[in-house]
């Protein structure tokens, strides 16, 4: 009898390591692969909201100084179209990040035909 039991307890072991490293293979390798995914995302969301918020800033600050247009009661025209380059650059990300729609592919001329055909059928 101990023969068997040591080799349950074997099989038992072998099992329990090989689900292990199956579950390791399917859940950790990949999460580390998302994990790199979402930092160079948010490295590139960081780097792309600066650029944004700077050039905002720039265009405000060339309004401001490069001209004598805006001054006393137009003063607030720089800010609005720093408001503005703002409201312009978040509509450019999103219709980047929106997925594009896919025009359904005409379907074959012999699948028509047999479409046609079936609708035929049907009335007649």
């Amino acid at each position: 009898m101990p023969r068997r039991d040591s080799g349950l307890r074997a099989e038992t072991s072998e099992l329990v390591g090989m689900l292990r490293s199956y579950i390791v293979q399917e859940t950790v390798g990949p999460l580390r692969g998302l994990g790199r995914y979402v930092a160079f995302g948010l490295i590139g969301a960081i780097g792309v909201s600066l650029g944004v918020v700077f050039g905002a800033l720039g265009v405000v600050r060339v309004l401001q100084a490069e001209t004598d247009l805006f001054n006393a009661n137009w003063s607030f025209v720089p800010h609005v179209a720093g408001a503005v380059f703002l409201l312009l650059a978040i509509a450019l990300l999103i219709r980047a990040v929106r997925p594009k729609h896919t025009e359904a592919v005409a379907p074959e001329p012999s699948a028509r035909r047999a479409d046609e055909n079936a609708a035929e059928d049907d009335d007649g």
